[in-house]
């Protein structure tokens, strides 16, 4: 069965749910994740006192890691 729609724009584009935004939004958290991760083992490889310095501590940065690779 055909339906037809009165709007001149087709269906997944109306709200925003197109297949290039569709892939670009799923690439853009694909490498926010993979940027999450590179920051997270960079900064578990700091001492305490840098980590300080920047305002976390070591139980932190441990459970920000664990949760990444949990999943």
């Amino acid at each position: 069965m055909v339906t037809y729609n009165k709007s001149s724009e087709p269906a997944g584009l109306r709200n925003g749910n197109g297949l290039f935004r569709r892939t670009f939004e799923a690439m853009m958290g694909a490498r926010a994740r993979q940027a999450n991760q590179f920051v997270n083992h960079y900064l578990s490889s700091m001492d305490t006192e840098t980590l300080a310095g920047l305002g976390y501590d070591a139980e932190q940065i441990r459970r920000m890691t664990a949760r990444r690779t949990s999943i």
